[in-house]
């Protein structure tokens, strides 16, 4: 039995939850058969047959069958609208045992449930031009990737060990938390690239951010090549964005795996980004905001996702050997791991700190060291491959980041 103030909330707040779905369903005139007063009834069915439910053991089953009169309803609905209407579409029929599903959430007491579904739900609903545009635009090749990510994330990640696996002396991996970086790594490329396809071409700072998630180095090649077909002063600001981008990438995965090693790092690399987005912008206010092409094509695909991870594997056992045979050339290490890619330097440092006895500090220096050794990176692409422009004032602006980071690092450390 339920109070008679629990009672008025669970029936206000199911007929919300239904309105909430039925107020998109409406607005956006995608149904003619269920709109707000039908579907918020349906929830306040599914909370009332579970209050029903609960005056008795007998009626316990009150719930399963307005469930199935529910799901009965529907199928009538599609018959007679499809018959009359010749209208196929069944996503505003899915949305009435969906309704009242959470409205026997709400019955039991799950209100985050239920709360947390209806707004997903709307969302989902909302997104329908987009996600149609969404699989428009992708190839097949895209797509099929995307289902192996997929499948390597929900179903080969769950299975793996969680035991250490020894591969040489002390040196060992945790196979599932080595798959792990890769996913994050990898995830936030795919998304990356995703948004790309569908925004980033509007703007190259946009482009070069998304590209800097992806592939800093990459990008920065690929504007340096460009600034010599085609001049602009936005490039600079592009090479601003990419290197941001590629620094704040390399501190979510700090934060992700080595809190302590965050805030270490955070300041330092938080002012470098400053420094590159105020130098970077101060040429847009005379510069338009032009249209451009992709920086590179599908710069993410399962096989990316892979050679990530074999880079990573590379990265530490070298880190791993150098600090057992030669300790004090670990930073060499990390140097020639960033120069290949900071974000495995950053992994590797971040997630085996502990086992390989690597301070703190210590490990702090190792990673701010990965990122200068990606920036010096960009510095020899600049000087072999940009215009002189560019790279005139480009070059400027790495290294003056550079130092801020620097300064900033010995301060924060010490």
């Amino acid at each position: 039995m339920v109070s008679n103030l629990v009672f008025l909330q669970q029936i206000l707040l199911s007929m919300g939850v239904g309105a909430l779905i039925g107020v998109e369903r409406e607005h956006t005139k995608h149904q003619r058969i269920a709109g707000v007063r039908t579907i918020a009834l349906i929830t306040l069915l599914g909370t009332l047959s579970v209050m029903i439910s609960e005056l008795s053991g007998a009626l316990a089953y009150i719930p399963y069958l307005c469930l199935l009169a529910v799901i009965g309803y529907t199928f009538l609905l599609y018959y007679f609208r499809a018959k009359n209407l010749r209208a196929l579409g069944i996503t505003t029929i899915l949305t009435l045992p969906l309704a009242f599903i959470l409205g026997i959430f709400i019955g039991f007491n799950m209100y985050i449930e239920a709360i947390s579904g209806a707004i997903l739900a709307t969302i989902l609903l909302l997104s329908r031009d987009y996600s149609h545009l969404f699989v428009k635009k992708l190839t097949d090749e895209e797509i099929t990737d995307a289902m192996l990510f997929g499948t390597i994330c929900f179903i080969v990640y769950p299975i793996l060990p969680s035991v250490p696996l020894s591969i040489y002396g002390n040196f060992s991996v945790n196979l599932q938390s080595f798959l792990l970086i890769v996913i994050v790594v990898s995830l936030i490329s795919f998304l990356s690239f995703l948004l790309m396809r569908f925004w980033g071409h509007r703007a190259l700072p946009i482009t070069g951010f998304l590209g800097g998630l992806i592939n800093s180095v990459a990008t920065v090649a690929s504007l340096s090549s460009k600034s010599k077909e085609k001049p602009s002063p936005l490039y600079i600001t592009s090479l601003a964005t990419a290197s941001s981008a590629m620094l704040l990438r390399n501190l979510l995965l700090a934060l992700l795996f080595s809190p302590h090693i965050f805030s270490l790092i955070a300041i330092p690399i938080l002012a470098m980004v400053v420094v590159f987005l105020i130098q970077g912008f101060h040429s847009i206010p005379n510069s338009k905001v032009h249209r451009t092409e992709l920086l590179f094509e599908q710069p993410f695909s399962v096989a990316e996702g892979l050679k990530f991870g074999a880079v990573l594997f590379g990265v530490m056992l070298l880190v791993y050997l150098v600090s057992e045979f030669s300790p004090g050339s670990i930073g060499i290490a990390a140097f020639i791991g960033g120069l290949v890619s900071s974000a495995s330097v950053v992994a590797s440092i971040s997630t085996n700190q502990l086992a390989w006895a690597i301070g703190t500090n210590e490990a702090a220096y190792l990673i701010m060291v990965g990122c200068f050794a990606s920036l010096l990176t960009k510095i020899f692409t600049l000087i072999t491959s940009a215009s002189k422009e560019f790279s005139g004032r480009g070059l400027p602006m790495i290294i003056t980041s550079m130092l801020a980071g620097a300064i900033l690092l010995i301060i924060t450390v010490h």
